[in-house]
């Protein structure tokens, strides 16, 4: 099957939601496969028979329950790159085909088609900003940089004195690339050793940005397929999204302090999103308007 994308989501909360969700990427990437990871907060027997029955009768969505491979994604801290690296595991060991990976959180929702042929074209979608410790950017100072020197991590990569960050929302490798991101996380980050910090906005840009020196066309990375509001001052409205789906046009919207700048703002981006965030996990305007929408 030409380029079948795996969407990883790690989940926690609103067994209906994830369905609606699930129901969602199904409409827009009909050949793909979705695997939901239950975050570990998640014990209550009757709660897991909930989210279980959320997604019965879909057709390529898994619920990543086994309590062997769950993490607590509940604080937004260390879990979530396990998370997905977990949901990648069982992908592997179910023999699932699949040509992408696709990283997404369970407040967001796909506005359009066309990914399948979009990450064929491009093998790499993720934001690599160079570290700066003036940044007010919560992940950008010198602890961290020294807690990826003390783990080796750095000098894996013949680098010292730097590192990346980057928006984790809708990154999506290549198959291949992903195993070389998800070996190096494993061997410098191993669950048993909790990384007391977001590795999904770190540890895949650094590996990216160190990929790309020399690694030909191939491994240049176009932005993540999400487009998030939470970076700038900016609302997630319908007039907005019919805009995207247009396919031309640019946003601009003053960054709020202390964040990351997106990759989507302020320049002709609308060919790369795919996804916006953050979507309510309840019934509401914004979610009643895409689901009308046609793929």
């Amino acid at each position: 099957m030409a380029n079948r994308i795996l969407f990883s989501i790690p989940v926690h909360e609103r067994p209906d939601i994830i369905r609606d969700q699930a129901i969602n990427i199904l409409k827009f990437c009909p050949s793909s496969v979705v695997v939901m990871h239950l975050s570990k907060g998640v014990n209550n027997d009757d709660d897991l028979a909930l989210f279980k029955k959320g997604i019965e009768g879909l057709d390529g969505v898994i619920l990543n329950a086994d309590e062997g491979n769950r993490v607590d994604t509940g604080d937004g801290h260390s879990g979530i790159f396990q998370a997905h690296y977990a949901n990648y595991l069982l992908a592997e060991k179910l023999g699932i085909d699949f040509s992408t990976i696709c990283l997404l959180s369970s407040n967001e929702l796909l506005i359009k088609s066309g990914l399948e042929d979009y990450t064929a074209q491009h093998h790499i979608g993720c934001q690599t900003v160079l570290s700066d410790p003036t940044s007010n950017w919560h992940l950008f100072n010198r602890d961290l940089l020294s807690r990826l020197q003390s783990v080796g991590f750095l000098d894996d990569l013949e680098i010292s004195q730097f590192y990346f960050g980057g928006q984790a929302e809708g990154q999506f490798y290549r198959k291949d690339i992903f195993k070389k991101i998800a070996t190096i996380f494993r061997n410098f980050f191993p669950r048993s050793r909790p990384a007391g910090f977001e590795t999904e906005e770190v540890i895949p840009p650094t590996i990216v940005a160190n990929l790309t020196v020399d690694g030909g066309k191939e491994m240049m990375p176009v932005p993540p397929i999400t487009l998030c509001d939470y970076c700038h001052d900016l609302s997630i409205t319908p007039k907005l999204i019919e805009k995207i789906r247009s396919g031309w046009g640019v946003i601009y919207a003053p960054k709020k302090n202390g964040m990351l700048v997106s990759p989507h703002i302020g320049w002709p981006s609308f060919k790369t999103i795919f996804s916006v965030k953050r979507v309510p996990r309840e019934e509401c305007e914004i979610r009643s308007f895409i689901r009308s929408l046609a793929p």
